[in-house]
């Protein structure tokens, strides 16, 4: 039986309670255990609400007694009855990252059905077979511990110091500074104007890394003074959370 929630939107979904959904958990709980010095927010920048759903009711429990605000279901993930208990039709993301490769194919196909518009990240342990099947089922992306795990060993030996420095950013280690991505809204005052016009660096003293223009599926790294701002174009920069939460205000104005 599921145990009733308040309604949810814009959350994450995580299906399952393994290895990889306790990485998971461990870093979306360090988002919202860092929230901005302003009085009024509570969650860190980027940090989204999140329920879990497993099957072992043991398993809930004593993610329960690790994170006493975690909110989870007893139930089977690849029930669609499940997904829509879990809102799945109002959800922002969903992980399906069960052990089975099966299960993981079926919700993601579920969950594409059920909302066309939410963000899936699949994990597999086959990338090239069972990989290319969640792309076609649905998924956005598609991860396998494995490979990952292959390149973090080279990155270790071949370049330790930017792998470092990566994970400091990324999971929120380092107190002064983060990086994030921000989406330009269609309202926002930042769009038709170039990045010299836009002087974020100055006005609100982050630094900018990286820009995609919508439908570019390649990243402009330092770009360039002159590079417009439009709808939907991502920059990812870097700066500290109440930084990026002013310049994420601006860019998602409505």
């Amino acid at each position: 039986m599921l145990k009733k929630t308040k309604k949810l939107k814009d959350h994450i979904i995580i299906c399952g309670l393994g290895a990889t959904a306790t990485q998971i958990i461990e870093l979306l709980e360090s988002y919202r255990e860092k929230p901005s010095e302003k009085e009024n927010d509570v969650e860190g920048v980027g940090y989204r609400e999140y329920l879990v759903i497993d099957s072992s009711e043991e398993a809930i429990e004593r993610t329960r007694t690790k994170w006493p605000k975690i909110k989870c279901f007893v139930g089977d993930a690849t029930d669609d009855d499940v997904l829509e208990e879990a809102f799945i039709r109002d959800a922002y993301g969903i992980f399906p990252v069960l052990s089975s490769e099966k299960d993981n194919l079926y919700i993601t196909m579920a969950a594409r059905q059920l909302n066309p518009r939410v963000r899936i990240v699949a994990r597999t342990a086959d990338v090239l077979n069972i990989g290319k099947k969640l792309f076609k089922g649905g998924a956005n992306s598609v991860v396998s511990p494995n490979l990952i795990g292959g390149l973090r060993l080279v990155s270790e030996m071949v370049r330790p110091h930017v792998t470092e420095f990566l994970d400091e950013m990324m999971s929120h280690k380092n107190n002064r500074s983060e990086m994030a991505e921000i989406v330009m809204s269609k309202e926002s005052p930042f769009c038709g104007l170039s990045l010299k016009e836009l002087s974020l660096p100055k006005k609100y003293g982050i630094l900018i890394i990286a820009i995609r223009k919508r439908g570019d599926p390649f990243y402009t790294y330092n770009p360039p003074g002159s590079a417009q701002i439009e709808h939907a174009d991502t920059i990812v920069v870097l700066g500290s959370r109440d930084q990026i939460s002013e310049v994420t205000k601006q860019a998602e104005a409505c």
